[in-house]
């Protein structure tokens, strides 16, 4: 069986929808021998996504979440073979004449535009674009992945009528960039941001409001206000106008001891999972949460959502918090570095909960998903 796999996000290895296209491409391969993958690209010259005699790549110059995938796409692939398509993301070519499984993620736009942007053109702009291509998606896809029991459920809430056709195939943890390193070699890899054995809360995010970066920083501010020797690091991607959130940089228990940092090469996050007291991802909403399982893989104990994906991902392995709640929040960060019996429970936790979470399932997954859609097709063509 041969699929085409877009794998044009991969280049933002960054990005959560990055992460799983290029770990599931590298998955897929390794997952079946008697797979083949068509994978398109974008307009880098970057080396082959997956090396192997059973992948070819095509190009096509346009951004993935732009219109020009909808419509432009399956011209562009019609000289091209393939008996699956699969759209790692909610964009699908109009088009394509074979079955379609597509991933998604979560349905932010749909429940709460509001998570997305504090910019009320983006939210009527990009809000209409990205809304017309949800339900276009869900419409067309002949199988809807997504990556949580959670977001399935928001899925269905939101389209009843395609219920049946929502599969569960969770992310996996990327170990070989995410791993425990030793505590001494991670300072040295971020001297130049804290002293060696410094204690922080590092959060990981983008710099959108579900991200929910105002109350990890008034939590961390409460928890830790005697004691100013804490610092907390903040890798906060595509930074935004946020007139909140720089007046809180320089609020009295803030200012100083809140570090923000664009995105960061994976290696130097790795280094900061390693060297963080407490991991911290608040989030109002998520479809997932891959860097709690980072964080959890290399041994930092998490403080999280207690609804939604979160939770769910997280279990038992984190502190559960409300997310609105600061003094909740702030609570937990302070058991976590007070209470080492806890500490070591969440710690132990975190490790067995982040090994659970594998791309080889996801990718298994994946095609149980890809052969149900062909065999569907298969049986459709027959008339049987």
């Amino acid at each position: 069986m041969r699929v085409a796999f877009d794998a044009r996000y991969a280049n933002g290895r960054g990005s959560g929808i990055g992460s799983y296209t290029l770990n599931l491409a590298r998955a897929l391969v390794e997952a079946d021998a008697d797979l083949e993958l068509l994978i398109i690209r974008g307009a880098s010259t970057a080396p082959p996504l997956v090396d192997s005699p059973r992948v070819r790549e095509v190009r096509f110059l346009f951004a993935p979440n732009s219109p020009f995938t909808r419509w432009l796409l399956s011209p562009a692939l019609r000289s091209q073979h393939f008996d699956v398509y699969h759209s790692p993301f909610a964009v699908t070519p109009s088009a394509i004449h074979v079955p379609v499984v597509a991933t998604i993620h979560d349905v932010m736009w749909m429940v709460n535009p509001r998570f997305i942007s504090h910019s009320r053109v983006t939210r009527l702009v990009g809000g209409a674009f990205h809304r017309a291509s949800l339900r276009a998606t869900v419409a067309r896809a002949d199988r809807i992945l997504t990556v949580s029991e959670a977001s399935r459920q928001a899925i269905a809430a939101e389209w009843p009528s395609r219920a049946s056709a929502i599969r569960v195939a969770p992310n996996g943890v990327d170990t070989d960039m995410f791993h425990a390193m030793d505590r001494d070699e991670a300072f040295r890899a971020i001297r130049d941001l804290v002293a060696p054995g410094t204690r922080f809360v590092l959060t990981v995010g983008n710099a959108s409001p579900h991200k929910n970066h105002l109350n990890a920083v008034r939590a961390f501010a409460e928890a830790f206000r005697d004691r100013s020797d804490w610092r907390m690091i903040l890798v906060r991607r595509f930074g935004r106008r946020d007139a909140a959130f720089s007046q809180l940089l320089g609020a009295p228990g803030v200012a100083g001891r809140v570090i923000v940092l664009p995105h960061v090469e994976s290696a130097r996050l790795n280094a900061l999972y390693n060297a963080a007291h407490v991991y911290l991802h608040p989030s109002m909403y998520e479809g997932f949460g891959i860097p709690v399982l980072e964080a959890m893989n290399v041994g930092t104990p998490v403080v999280t959502s207690n609804t939604g994906a979160l939770a769910e991902v997280a279990g038992d392995a984190a502190l559960l918090v409300d997310p609105g709640h600061v003094p909740s929040i702030a609570a937990a960060l302070d058991r976590l570095d007070r209470d080492p019996v806890e500490r070591a429970r969440v710690i132990t936790a975190g490790r067995a909960r982040a090994a659970a979470f594998t791309w080889a399932a996801c990718a298994r997954a994946t095609i149980a998903v890809y052969r149900e859609v062909a065999a569907d097709h298969g049986r459709a063509r027959g008339g049987g």
